[in-house]
């Protein structure tokens, strides 16, 4: 649905979309397939988002689906961090232990060096064909543990039993050096320079035309693990330092080459060891990262004139042992073209390799982890061939995967075109299905859309044994239609459609598995009858199904005398906002029948209800928030606290135990607060507002988690408070429970940046936080503005310190905090989203 149409300039005009995505088109004088229009660009709109949930991944993070869109141009949209993997060719080969690409007689890389426990394999690939091949310069009876093109158009590997120094495009043998003592356990090299690693003892050598001349050598304390000579200038052929990680005393050592002077010693101050290190610059910022043996990556600054150490960090990427890989020579951005040598467009990337491959980059001298839409990674090399531009070669546990990767940017996005607006979500883990309630209407009728309910495998007409519902209904077709539909999570295609009856509009569901009936999960949906003289329905149904291998089946109904505007699993029981009302049912497998426990009542339309341990709170329509307790004892609800300022509430959810969060009509986020220790009883009854903030989103919908999960293995920042907010604009927010102590220091950095950071359109930042609904006005607090915030890691080292030097807290408190503190805080609450 077009909203805006700009004309900008020479045939090109911005489309601008309410409810779908935005775009950029050409007007042609002639036309070209057809037509006059040629799209050059377009914007992801999220707009509105009706509701949505988060699904975990097989230990690829999370992923966050939409309900988007409204009519024709409805849509799921499939939100991940990360970065997405589009696939050229693929071999089908097991138990790889490390690859590499080379140039062999060509400009572009055409060879791929694999390396298996006792053997080495190569690959020719030309155009899009793969054959193995043999050049017999190489050793293919052992394990190559390096591998790569080396000065004058030779070639070097490193094998547990030699290093070769190979030439003739790889027919001839030049050079071969063993250590006849033990074997190599470990080697890097340049395009110049050489070292290898034979237990406890380190190898020098420098490579020339034909030449191979070890130079120094010593022995350390302890077995070497790892070890790099990469070149801190991607321009340059040679480094001056070497970086080495031991075993036992399990430190990282700085050695001077060629002299093999030790320069720094490091202790990782870790139980495991070090796996894999690398050394590379991030913004003519040096580094040196390391990776250990149960998952975390340590890395550091590096004073490369010294060979020092410094400012010490770690993250937690995965739970297995990483190898890192430096890809210097790739622009890994979707538009690279295998032309593409300037260097200017050349990316210098970290490429971590483990169960949760990670590709590590920089952004204003910042550091981000982005994760790989991969279950697991063993190994990489960058391969930038002729045929396929600028690409990677990725080993996992199934083969060798040649592709290309995205931009590494924060979100991305996929859309499921629907053809009907989809309501409401719910995700069935045990059957790897997404439950979608769709309504159809004529109106969105189109030539080249195929609604999602009309091509379900399986299509159900829904029917009802309940005579007061079979008595209202019409017996002639509306024209709208509701329908149930369930996707498959992998391929989307719909499984099942379930059309309901006339005028029955679906408007809950949930996936639930009964206490009396663990053996199998159930589908919940709750519908109503509306008819447009009515205000609020009056007669409505919860429908039970059996959903099991793409066969869905009904289980049994049950009356209502309302709308069951929100319905949730709670305790092995179904949990139903009907009208006015709370109620809890049971499941009889016996009588397949829904039998009320009990009900909570005094409200005037519960829209949303949200549970914890024992509690529930809903929101009203008009009075704000209820918080209750089921009294399992009993089997019946208690009303703990309420919220009694009036507020049109639009959602709702739980912190903890004793805050909650809700947005109400006017664009603004209230926080509240249960007293539980209080000894007095009214105050105890009383939820207390803790927080206010405009928003300037209206928000249809909370939910529990995070598209990032826990990185860093030393932050005092956790990621099980994450509550994700979705919109009416598409907007997606974040908000984070604070430590108090966390929270006095980061507003008062906030009070700082307002003061400084000019803001946009020149509107005081406390006068646009501030509270503003229905005649009240209150200066926002208790909530601190994350975009604000961050704006303090893009300023100036001598602005950061200046703005920190008289921070106050309550009552005037002073607040000591260094700039790297407080640098450190801000990076580690910018990985969360």
């Amino acid at each position: 649905m077009c909203e805006y149409i700009t004309y900008l300039d020479n045939g090109v005009t911005f489309i601008g979309s309410r409810f779908g995505d935005s775009q950029l088109i050409r007007l042609l004088p002639e036309p070209q397939n057809g037509s006059h229009l040629e799209i050059l660009e377009s914007y992801t709109n999220l707009a509105p988002i009706v509701d949505m949930c988060v699904v975990d991944l097989e230990r690829q993070g999370r992923q966050l689906i939409t309900c988007s869109g409204n009519g024709k141009d409805s849509s799921l949209r499939f939100i991940r961090t990360g970065i997405g993997i589009h696939e050229h060719a693929s071999i089908d080969l097991r138990n790889i232990k490390g690859i590499w690409a080379l140039k062999i007689d060509n400009h572009y890389d055409n060879h791929l060096v694999v390396a298996f426990f006792d053997q080495t394999r190569l690959f020719h690939l030309q155009n899009d064909e793969i054959e193995e091949v043999e050049l017999s310069g190489f050793d293919f009876q052992h394990q190559t543990l390096f591998c790569a093109n080396v000065i004058s158009d030779q070639y070097l590997q490193i094998t547990t039993h030699s290093i070769r120094l190979i030439g003739n495009n790889g027919k001839d043998l030049l050079i071969e050096w063993k250590n006849e003592q033990n074997e190599i356990t470990v080697g890097s090299s340049n395009t110049t320079q050489c070292v290898c690693a034979s237990g406890n003892q380190l190898f020098y050598f420098e490579i020339g035309r034909s030449s191979l001349t070890e130079i120094n050598k010593c022995k350390l304390p302890y077995n070497i693990a790892c070890l790099d000579v990469t070149p801190l200038n991607p321009q340059e052929e040679r480094t001056s330092l070497c970086v080495v990680g031991l075993w036992t005393q399990i430190s990282v050592w700085i050695y001077r080459l060629p002299t093999l002077d030790v320069l720094h010693k490091e202790p990782l101050t870790s139980d495991t060891l070090p796996r894999s290190v690398v050394m590379i610059t991030f913004d003519s910022q040096p580094y040196v990262v390391i990776s250990l043996a149960d998952g975390p990556i340590v890395y550091y600054l590096l004073d490369t004139e010294q060979g020092i150490l410094y400012e010490r960090k770690k993250v937690s990427l995965g739970t297995k042992p990483t190898t890192l890989t430096v890809c210097q020579r790739t622009d890994l951005s979707p538009n690279s073209t295998s032309s593409s040598n300037d260097p200017s467009t050349q990316r210098t990337v970290l490429f971590a390799c483990s169960d949760r491959p990670s590709v590590i980059s920089s952004s204003n001298t910042k550091l981000v982890f982005s994760a790989v839409n991969l279950r697991e990674i063993v190994c990489m090399c960058s391969f930038h061939s002729e045929y396929y531009g600028a690409s990677l070669t990725l080993v996992t546990d199934m083969g060798l995967i040649l592709g290309r990767i995205d931009d590494i940017q924060k979100l991305h996005v996929r859309s499921l075109v629907l053809g009907e607006p989809a309501r409401r979500i719910a995700f069935m883990e045990e059957e790897k299905a997404y439950i979608i309630l769709t309504q159809y209407m004529d109106i969105f009728r189109t030539d080249n859309i195929t609604p999602i309910s009309k091509q379900a495998h399986q299509k159900i007409d829904c029917t009802t044994t309940i005579k007061n519902i079979n008595d209202i209904i019409p017996p002639s077709q509306n024209d709208v239609i509701d329908s149930i539909v369930i996707l498959d999570q992998h391929t989307h295609e719909a499984r099942v459609s379930v059309r309901l009856l006339n005028r029955e509009e679906a408007l809950s569901v949930c996936v639930i598995t009964f206490a009396d009936d663990l053996s199998s999960s159930y589908i919940a949906v709750g519908t109503a009858i509306i008819f447009e003289d009515e205000d609020t329905p009056k007669v409505g149904r919860v429908i039970l199904y059996r959903y099991k291998s793409g066969h869905l089946n009904m289980v049994t109904e049950k009356e209502l005398n309302g709308a069951p505007h929100a319905m949730l699993a709670f305790q092995g029981k179904l949990l139903i906002a009907v009208g006015s009302s709370i109620r809890l049912y049971k499941f009889s497998p016996q009588n397949h029948e829904l039998i009320q426990l009990t009900q909570y009542l005094g409200h005037i339309d519960c829209l949303q209800v949200k549970i914890k341990d024992d509690f529930v709170l809903f929101n009203d329509l008009m009075k704000s928030i209820t918080v209750l307790r089921y009294n399992t004892d009993e089997g019946k609800f208690e009303e703990i606290a309420h919220d009694v300022q009036p507020q049109w509430t639009m959602a709702c959810e739980f912190f903890d135990d004793d805050t909650f969060i809700c947005a109400e009509d006017g664009g603004n986020l209230i926080s509240c607060h249960k007293d539980s220790g209080s000894t007095k009883e009214n105050e105890r009854n009383v939820l207390k507002e803790l927080g206010l903030c405009h928003l300037g989103e209206n928000i249809n919908v909370f939910r529990h988690g995070c598209l990032v999960t826990q990185q860093t293995a030393e932050s005092s920042i956790s990621v099980d408070t994450c509550t994700l907010m979705g919109g009416v604009s598409g907007y997606i927010g974040l908000l984070l429970q604070l430590t108090p102590s966390l929270y006095q220091l980061l507003m008062s950095v906030q009070l700082a940046l307002a003061e400084y950071v000019p803001s946009v359109g020149k509107i005081d930042h406390g006068t646009w936080r501030s509270f503003e609904s229905d005649g009240r006005s209150d200066v926002s607090c208790g909530f601190v503005d994350g975009d604000l915030i961050e704006t303090y890691l893009d300023l100036p080292k001598s602005v950061q310190q200046d703005l920190i030097i008289d921070l106050r807290g309550e009552n005037n408190t002073q607040i000591n905090a260094t700039v790297e503190e407080l640098v450190k805080i801000i990076e580690e609450l910018a990985r969360i989203h």
